[in-house]
């Protein structure tokens, strides 16, 4: 089977302070009834995909996703909520990675193998993507909360970095080899 590259990166640690706008302009408006960890996410799997050179997503790639405190301050938020009754809906919806897996989807117009993995290491998601993924390669992303987003002051918190990988041989021009945690740092491979 043919090995996996690089043809798209982004690496925000911390992402720009004006990634919101970013966004917003990348949708034509502004994403409604997500929470920041998945605004944050979808700003980055969009500028990934934007690095790539495409717009949709292959149906036979996988879309992948880990973090390491997930959708931390959206679950305090909706634990706060409990201790005076039951989370509103969208608080309790916002703690759900899943949630930023179907908005990517939807922007992507992709149809797929979509998973959440809690604190996966970038070897493993790279380690099942070489397993599992067609010749549409994968989507990888790994997305860190943007802390406590009551105050309003979270433009610089949190993490979004993706890789778009594609399936190549040895003579793959333009497309940097992928390898194990190097995926997720500037430059590497």
């Amino acid at each position: 089977m043919k090995g996996l590259f690089i043809s798209g990166r982004c690496i925000a640690a911390p992402p720009p302070a004006d990634w919101r706008e970013q966004l917003a302009q990348k949708l034509g408006a502004k994403p409604r009834r997500i929470g920041a960890w998945a605004e944050l996410g979808l700003y980055g799997a969009l500028c990934c995909m934007a690095d790539a050179g495409e717009t949709t997503l292959p149906q036979d790639a996988l879309l992948l996703l880990t973090s390491r405190s997930g959708t931390h301050a959206a679950t305090g938020i909706a634990l706060e909520q409990m201790r005076e009754g039951l989370p509103m809906p969208l608080t309790f919806l916002q703690t759900q990675p899943s949630q930023l897996l179907a908005m990517v989807s939807a922007q992507l117009n992709w149809e797929g193998h979509a998973c959440f993995f809690a604190g996966a290491r970038a070897q493993a998601l790279l380690r099942l993507a070489e397993a599992q993924a067609g010749d549409g390669g994968a989507l990888i992303g790994w997305v860190d909360d943007v802390g406590d987003v009551s105050n309003g002051d979270d433009a610089n918190r949190g993490s979004t970095n993706w890789v778009r990988l594609r399936r190549g041989g040895p003579q793959t021009q333009g497309l940097v080899p992928a390898f194990s945690d190097a995926m997720f740092l500037p430059g590497g491979a």
